[in-house]
């Protein structure tokens, strides 16, 4: 006999994988339809009607931060692979993660430009940060915070250079999916290049003080 626990598990698993299997559609949508692609043919693309979509995720900003948190998802993992690849030295660990970035995003430019479009609203006005950003940049976050301790750093500096870096980087790859003015090497270059004389200059030789 099927108790009442089962059947609201049961009813829990059937809402969750019904779930996913919208958010698998919302995606699919953006890739064929474009960047463009509004959230009425998003929900359409899964069946429903955009209030039922939303009722799944919560509102319009719900839906947007999880397809977000799905694709940096995928963006960190292949990024954790490349620094796998990657030699000991940081400046091998630095090209790889700005090679595997571009390179994810290349793959999958309808979506990553989708998410870079987006905003989260809210009752005061559009959120400053977009939430793919917001997504990526914690997760590196604690990738320099862990390096900077090991280092014997100020790991104080972790959350305000991964989302500088990862700004600089994102809205660099924005671009250049849109004006394709050069190769995505000579971009990396360019982009690791600033990145690591920035850093070298603030780890290696931090700026002194005013003398007295």
């Amino acid at each position: 006999m099927t108790s009442r626990t089962d059947r609201i598990e049961s009813r829990e698993d059937r809402r969750a994988a019904r779930r996913d299997q919208l958010l698998d559609d919302a995606m699919a949508a953006i890739r064929e339809i474009g960047a463009g692609a509004t959230m009425e043919q998003l929900a359409r693309r899964g069946g429903v009607t955009k209030p039922i979509l939303y009722r799944h995720f919560g509102d319009r900003d719900g839906l947007i931060a999880v397809i977000a948190e799905r694709f940096a998802t995928g963006l960190i993992g292949e990024i954790d692979q490349a620094l796998l690849r990657t030699g000991s030295s940081r400046h091998e660990l630095l090209v790889g993660t700005v090679e595997a970035y571009l390179g994810f995003i290349e793959q999958d430019p309808n979506l990553y430009k989708f998410l870079v479009r987006q905003g989260l609203t809210h009752p005061d006005g559009p959120a400053s940060i977009n939430p793919l950003v917001n997504s990526i940049a914690r997760q590196v976050a604690l990738v320099i915070g862990e390096q900077l301790r090991l280092d014997g750093n100020d790991a104080g500096a972790a959350v305000p250079w991964a989302y500088g870096i990862v700004g600089l980087v994102h809205h660099a790859g924005d671009w250049w999916l849109e004006s394709r003015t050069m190769s995505r090497q000579a971009l990396c270059n360019y982009l690791c290049d600033l990145l690591w004389n920035g850093l070298v200059a603030t780890v290696v030789e931090p700026p002194t003080g005013p003398t007295s």
